[in-house]
Formats: structure tokens, C-alpha cells, sequence
């Protein structure tokens, strides 16, 4: 059963997706170790999605359903913004603001993304309690043990894309010389990221 659900975990973090896509872009653009970053908020994130399944926000979602549209606004939005705020910068002004910031910034970002996508909580409801495999064991230390299972095999996975997308230093160097080109790819990721939170 836990080995089935591995496999589906594992499935579900090489599918390109935002959060994948988006490692690989920023390794590709700033290195590795600015992927781990992002990857270590994304599966921060992805802990408080397995805290809140097992701590019954379920419920608190069957009763208030209106919760899940603030989230998707403020996380969709905030991605938004962030488009806006490059596309509004300076090209100087922004990389610098890119790559001058810590790798703390990057990681917060990767929270901001994974905890304000609320479908990746309804994949979780959807997802975990199939792989439930003991009733007298209780219910909430099963979500956190399959929540271990799912981070550790995307944190293998993310970590091997951000490593492989820094090899590709001629593409790298080709955003160096290119800012204007870069800003716009920038802008447009998190302007996508927002647009796929907002999505339906």
C-alpha cells in the first residue's frame, strides 16, 4: 500500500507541473542551490497541507467552502503582483532585487506558492484517504506518515531537477546577455503560477 502510494507520489513530481516548473526555471537562471531553496518552502507547504487534512480542516471547509476562494485570491493575486512588480521595475533595479536576495527569499517564496494553492490541498483530500491502511490506527498519524512519504519522494525528485537545470549554463548565459528577454520570461512565470492558482 505505502510503496503504491510512493510510486503515485513519485508519478505526481516528475508530471510537469508549476512547482516543478518553476525550480527548474529559477536553477536554470540562478543555480541549484536557489532550487533547494524553493523546493524546501514547497515541501514546508506541502506540510501544512498534511497538518490541516489531519487536524480536520476538512470539516471546516465542508461548513465555510467560501475559505477556499480566499485563498486561491490572495495566493493567486500575491503571484499576480509579483508579476506586475517586474514588469513595472527597472531591468538593473529588478535582477538585482533577483539576485541579490537571500536564499531565505527564495525559500518563502516557494511557501508562499505551494500553502496559497488550495488544489494542492484538494489533491491531498483526495489522494491521501484512499491510502488509509489501518482502522484502529489513528487517522491523523497515517495523514502525517503518508505526508512524510510524499515530501521525501518530492524532495528527491525537485532536488534532482534543480541540479540537472543548473548544468544548463549555455542557456544561462544567453538570459545574462538578454535581461529584457529574462524580465519578460520572470514576469510571466509568476504571472502563469497566479493565473493556474485563480484557475477553476
Amino acid at each position: 500500500m505505502l510503496l503504491t502510494f510512493a510510486l503515485a507520489c513519485f508519478i505526481l513530481a516528475i508530471t510537469p507541473g508549476p512547482d516543478n516548473m518553476f525550480v527548474a526555471t529559477q536553477s536554470i537562471a540562478y543555480g541549484a542551490r536557489t532550487g533547494w531553496m524553493i523546493t524546501l518552502g514547497l515541501l514546508s507547504g506541502c506540510v501544512l497541507h498534511t497538518s490541516l487534512l489531519a487536524f480536520g480542516f476538512v470539516a471546516v471547509i465542508e461548513q465555510w467552502p467560501e475559505l477556499i476562494t480566499v485563498i486561491k485570491v490572495c495566493g493567486g493575486g500575491y503571484l499576480i503582483y509579483l508579476a506586475w512588480t517586474i514588469v513595472r521595475s527597472s531591468i538593473d533595479s529588478e535582477q538585482g532585487v533577483m539576485q541579490g536576495q537571500t536564499m531565505s527569499w527564495w525559500y518563502r517564496k516557494g511557501v508562499i506558492l505551494n500553502a496559497s494553492n488550495p488544489k494542492v490541498f484538494l489533491f491531498f483530500i483526495s489522494l491521501f484517504p484512499a491510502f488509509l491502511w489501518d482502522e484502529t490506527l489513528s487517522k491523523s498519524i497515517q495523514f502525517f506518515v503518508l505526508g512524510g512519504i510524499f515530501i521525501a519522494v518530492s524532495a528527491l525528485v525537485f532536488g534532482l531537477i534543480a541540479l540537472f537545470a543548473e548544468r544548463f549554463s549555455i542557456l544561462r548565459h544567453w538570459l545574462a546577455h538578454h535581461p529584457n528577454t529574462f524580465k519578460i520570461i520572470q514576469a510571466s512565470i509568476f504571472a502563469l503560477l497566479g493565473i493556474y492558482v485563480l484557475w477553476p
